[in-house]
């Protein structure tokens, strides 16, 4: 050791037994276990052994705030000087190893970087892990996480929803994140995992959209998970730290969050990006159907080529709205649609399902005269209708919508879907008035809807489709007439409700019997 290298040493250990001289006179030190003389001695006794790199050191220390920081992690976890690291090694491998090996022997992230490519422009709402400092506030989303990005704090993702999903009123938003230690001046970078929906990026692009929607202006997503932090040797934290409070002041961005009017006049472009089966389910008209894992390359967003290649159908000219059942997963399609400089914006399909007009009647009753009937008599068909209180049932669809999306396109009992067969039909004849909570229903319900009946052979083929006419403008009951000009058999009637794209259908309402002789007894219940 030379002379200057003992007079740095000795001045060092000086300040050092001189910090522990104060703190035993104010009490005890902030970074020592307990208070004793020989337990804070020890630990300065550590801090001391691990700056000069000793191996007696019985600890490695860590901490930034009022000791000492090791330098050899921060040596081990300096960008620049990984970097340098790498470079060396490159070129100290490239002379004899082929580049397949040299690849094989760098760290995880240089392999990682490879792989996904990023153009300029996702740096706007894309932030590497080296990209990190000081000043950042760290906001990790997922809920019960085990391990953190040292520094971040946490806010699960849920919070943002009421129970049912339905995201949280602005004033509520900026309250979670002011209580968390955000303001709306700060700048934040996002990241965390849908751990109930199975992981992946989700919830961290749910986050960003949510502070996109509050207004905040310095906002990224990493680009990777906590797996791809620790696969690059990166530190971990077992816990979140706090911060103190702060009053975040939104701004809200309205058009970041599509209307329900907006959905259904037919201007944007839409994306359903729930899964197939979902979608085959049933799914808003127009739709097309790219489920959120698509742009995904693991967990992390795929590359620009990628992506371009995956909305090649998409027109740049036009809105896109996305959506999925409560809209976290449609975050992530939306972030994608961004990133390629799209004008994208967020829904759900519990929106769709609360807010579309609804047939909420009932068939009280239905019946044919004469039935039986002859060939080629005239028989009157006359429909019943009554009003149901349908209002529970609508809450249980807006709170629990991915429990009630329609199993089956078109049910009955749904009021969803339009079967072709159904689709032409039209009348003039008077008006219902439903009853409905919300403006897009209280329209619709001001609108007409028509009713037919269609009669099935004994065979199941249609051979006949009745219009029927609303009797009295204030009452429910519709007739309707049809010739009976086919061969003999029992004949099966399903009545049809319709209100514009909404069609309900009472299957086998009734039977009518048609007989070639006049010798014949009623059909009762056959």
């Amino acid at each position: 050791m030379n002379i200057s290298r003992i007079a740095i040493s000795l001045l060092l250990l000086v300040a050092i037994f001189a910090g522990g001289a104060v703190s035993g006179v104010n009490g005890e030190c902030s970074l020592c276990k307990g208070g004793s003389p020989t337990a804070q001695q020890d630990v300065l006794n550590n801090e001391w052994a691990v700056f000069l790199g000793k191996e007696n050191a019985t600890t490695e220390v860590i901490t930034s705030a009022g000791g000492l920081v090791n330098p050899r992690y921060n040596r081990a976890n300096n960008p620049s000087l990984q970097a340098k690291k790498t470079n060396e090694l490159t070129t100290k491998q490239a002379g004899d190893q082929d580049s397949s090996s040299v690849r094989a022997a760098l760290p995880s992230k240089t392999v990682s970087d490879a792989a996904i490519k990023r153009s300029f422009g996702f740096a706007n709402m894309l932030a590497s892990f080296d990209s990190i400092n000081d000043s950042d506030i760290i906001l990790d989303i997922s809920p019960n996480a085990t391990e953190y990005i040292p520094g971040a704090i946490n806010i699960p993702y849920t919070q943002f929803v009421e129970a049912g999903g339905i995201l949280k009123s602005v004033s509520q938003l900026a309250a979670i994140l002011g209580d968390a230690g955000i303001s709306q001046n700060d700048a934040v970078k996002i990241a965390g995992e849908c751990q109930p929906c199975g992981g992946g990026p989700s919830a961290a692009g749910f986050g960003y959209a949510v502070m996109k929607y509050l207004g905040h202006k310095d906002v990224k997503m990493l680009d990777g998970s906590i797996d791809d932090w620790v696969a690059e040797g990166r530190p971990t934290m077992a816990k979140p730290v706090v911060l103190p409070p702060q009053d975040y002041i939104a701004s809200i961005d309205a058009d970041l969050m599509a209307t329900y009017e907006f959905v259904q006049s037919g201007t944007p472009q839409i994306i359903d990006a729930r899964t197939s089966q979902e979608f085959d389910a049933g799914a808003i008209p127009g739709a097309i159907n790219i489920p959120y894992s698509r742009v995904l390359d693991a967990k992390r967003i795929k590359d620009e080529s990628d992506l371009k290649e995956l909305f090649s159908s998409i027109a740049m000219d036009k809105p896109v709205i996305v959506y999925t059942n409560t809209g976290v997963k449609a975050s992530m399609v939306w972030f994608a649609l961004g990133l390629l400089g799209y004008d994208a914006r967020i829904y759900t399909w519990q929106n769709w399902v609360a807010n579309s007009p609804r047939l909420d009647i009932d068939l009280q009753e239905a019946y044919a005269k004469p039935n039986p009937a002859m060939i080629g008599d005239v028989v009157q068909i006359t429909a019943l209708f009554e009003e149901i209180n349908n209002s529970s049932s609508r809450q249980k669809a807006k709170q629990n919508a991915s429990e009630t999306v329609l199993t089956i396109k078109g049910c009955a009992t749904c009021g969803f879907g339009s079967p072709q067969g159904y689709a032409d039909l039209s009348s003039t004849d008077g008006t219902v008035k439903i009853g409905s909570t919300s403006q897009a229903q209280r329209t619709a319900a001001e609108k007409v809807f028509t009713v037919s009946s269609q009669l099935l052979s004994p065979s199941g083929n249609t051979v006949s489709r009745v219009v029927m006419k609303r009797i009295k403008s204030d009452g429910d009951e519709f007739v309707g007439i049809w010739n009976a000009n086919v061969a003999a058999g029992t004949y099966r009637v399903d009545v049809v409700a319709t209100l514009g794209e909404v069609t309900k259908t009472f299957p086998d309402a009734l039977k009518i019997k048609v007989v070639s002789t006049s010798k014949y007894k009623n059909l009762g219940e056959e």
